[in-house]
């Protein structure tokens, strides 16, 4: 091989090799711009439907993250589902035209770069006297997109319930006592500091919503989300 084919052999090999260090720091720079540590952009969705036995009225939120976006739709479907069967045997029963009514609102509780939390407000009315109303609340992890369930936030060593509902008696004071129960803590939400459990209506309580602050839960939470964080959004 002569000189002048080793030295374009050589080029190729420089311009090869600065090639894909110009893609690549590209393709890193559009990671970090798809995964850009600032608040979520929300905007509302409504869902309304109207007929002669029920009137629904659903206001939900969307977000960058198609994942969480989906978990969202599919709990507002679950929500819909349950309501028109409560609509249907309470219609059985009553044996009468009154038009039932359901409506869900929300409220966007938390946000930090690791976790998206949103509180889902939820009325049912059926005619029998008083709507009924309850929460949901939802936790995610935005770089998974994933919906966390308690053993999610928790290690699984099933000790943290127990450690939970000593606390939450703690501060409940005598007023009321919980029974060591997985189900007290279906409305867990994470906060920057702490977590807040909003108790189940039949739980006698006179407070629905207990503050524990994470120094007493770090043990037992996994270590991404016992960090104390800071909140991007104003505390309501």
């Amino acid at each position: 091989m002569n000189s002048f084919n080793i030295y374009l052999s050589l080029l190729s090999v420089v311009l090869l090799t600065a090639c894909s260090f110009i893609i690549a720091d590209a393709n890193d720079q559009k990671a970090s711009s798809s995964q850009k540590k600032e608040p979520y952009e929300i905007t509302t969705k409504e869902e309304t439907e109207r007929i002669e036995e029920y009137h629904v009225s659903i206001d939900y939120p969307q977000t960058p993250n198609d994942q969480i976006d989906q978990s969202i739709i599919d709990f507002v479907n679950q929500s819909k589902e349950k309501f028109k069967k409560i609509s249907y045997k309470a219609h059985e029963k009553q044996n009468s035209e009154v038009t039932h009514e359901f409506s869900v609102s929300y409220d966007v509780l938390y946000e930090d770069e690791h976790v998206f939390v949103v509180k889902f407000n939820q009325s049912i009315l059926t005619g029998d006297n008083s709507p009924v109303n309850f929460d949901s609340v939802l936790n995610f992890d935005k770089s998974k997109g994933k919906r966390l369930a308690l053993e999610d936030i928790f290690t699984k060593d099933e000790q943290h319930v127990k450690h939970l509902t000593e606390l939450v008696n703690e501060e409940l004071s005598g007023r009321a006592e919980l029974s060591v129960d997985a189900e007290n803590f279906t409305n867990v939400a994470l906060k920057g500091d702490r977590i807040e459990i909003h108790l189940p209506s039949d739980s006698g309580a006179e407070e629905d919503l207990i503050k524990i602050s994470k120094i007493h839960l770090e043990d037992m939470m996994r270590s991404k989300y016992a960090e104390v964080q800071k909140s991007w959004l104003k505390e309501k």
